[in-house]
């Protein structure tokens, strides 16, 4: 069962991202002064493409030690760790038809490579980026909450898009200059570090916490993202990822809902036996992170509280938990947008 709640607590944390429209909410200069000894504010962000050079310009090294690469790289074994957490298995035939396409490059030509150049051009910014970003994700966290210092890698031939693992984010190299997907990804580690730690030894009760932290936590930083797209513009514009488009339109955002609410009200059966657990982690995977339910439909619940309560309100949600979120949201709206309470 451990493994079950395991699996399903790295679905709802991976990370294929989106972005859509921001009134800037960065601390003032008085307020950075007040707040000068917040340890979120000491944070660190430091960005590392050694993974991505090794690949692209010594892809022969790589493929002649292939589990070298994979012992060695920190990249890798954050990626080996990705894969490990959602059971998704290494495609190592695969990868190593995606090495060789570099090999394919000529050595002079291979510095022109797309993915270092956006990675090289991300790190010149690499101070800029982070005296920006780092004020901006601290005043959607808790004014106790720790420094969430952390490393950017850039890498590349990964299944994942880009990823929060532990105390480290791997971003894959294509999307290297897409700096509102850092912001999201830089919240997660903030609210993994705020978000009180509730585990249950009841297997129902577990789920549904986790589910609702799910919800919280993508929502969440999806609202983060949408906030900071004046300062932060860049974000992958997948038509299949697009949460900010599926944000802002209507009837997207209440299909997802309900397609969502709809699996909510099925957990109490479906957790009662393995096979019911196993639907449940499906459609939760599909609905609410294939088809961004819980990124679309949690920024929606954020924006409301935010909105009507103030910004301390829903920062507040984040040390109380995910119950609190859904409560608070669920007070705010008509009958037709409740998100399914599965703590009654």
């Amino acid at each position: 069962m451990r493994n079950i709640l395991l699996i399903l607590f790295s679905y709802l944390q991976i990370i294929l991202l989106i972005p859509v429209s921001m009134e800037s909410q960065q601390l003032t200069p008085t307020e950075i002064i007040e707040k000068s000894k917040c340890p979120c504010l000491q944070t660190k962000i430091r960005f590392d493409d050694s993974s991505l050079e090794k690949i692209v310009l010594h892809p022969e090294d790589v493929l002649a030690y292939p589990d070298s690469f994979w012992t060695n790289d920190v990249s890798y074994q954050l990626v080996k760790l990705w894969h490990q957490r959602t059971s998704i298995p290494i495609p190592m035939d695969q990868w190593k038809g995606w090495i060789h396409s570099f090999i394919n490059v000529r050595v002079e030509e291979r510095e022109q490579n797309a993915q270092l150049i956006k990675a090289k051009s991300m790190m010149k910014k690499e101070k800029e980026f982070s005296d920006k970003a780092i004020p901006f994700i601290c005043s959607f966290l808790p004014k106790d909450c720790p420094n969430i210092s952390t490393t950017i890698y850039f890498t590349t031939a990964i299944m994942a898009s880009g990823f929060a693992m532990d105390d480290n984010i791997v971003i894959y190299g294509a999307n290297a200059d897409r700096d509102n997907l850092f912001i999201h990804e830089l919240f997660h580690q903030g609210f993994s570090k705020c978000n009180p730690k509730d585990y249950k030894s009841n297997i129902k009760d577990s789920t549904v916490n986790q589910i609702y932290i799910g919800i919280q936590n993508e929502g969440m930083a999806t609202y983060v993202g949408y906030k900071a797209l004046k300062e932060f513009p860049n974000f992958d514009k997948d038509p299949k990822r697009d949460d900010y488009r599926f944000f802002n339109d209507l009837k997207t955002r209440n299909r997802l809902h309900e397609r969502l609410n709809d699996i909510l009200k099925k957990v109490p059966l479906l957790v009662e036996t393995e096979v019911g657990r196993k639907e449940l982690q499906d459609s939760l995977w599909i609905v609410g992170t294939t088809d961004r339910a819980f990124y679309v439909v949690g920024c929606y619940m954020a924006e409301i509280i935010d909105e009507k309560l103030g910004r301390d309100v829903l920062v507040e949600t984040i040390s109380k938990g995910p119950k609190s979120f859904l409560n608070t949201y669920n007070s705010l709206v008509e009958e037709k947008y409740l998100v399914f309470d599965l703590y009654k």
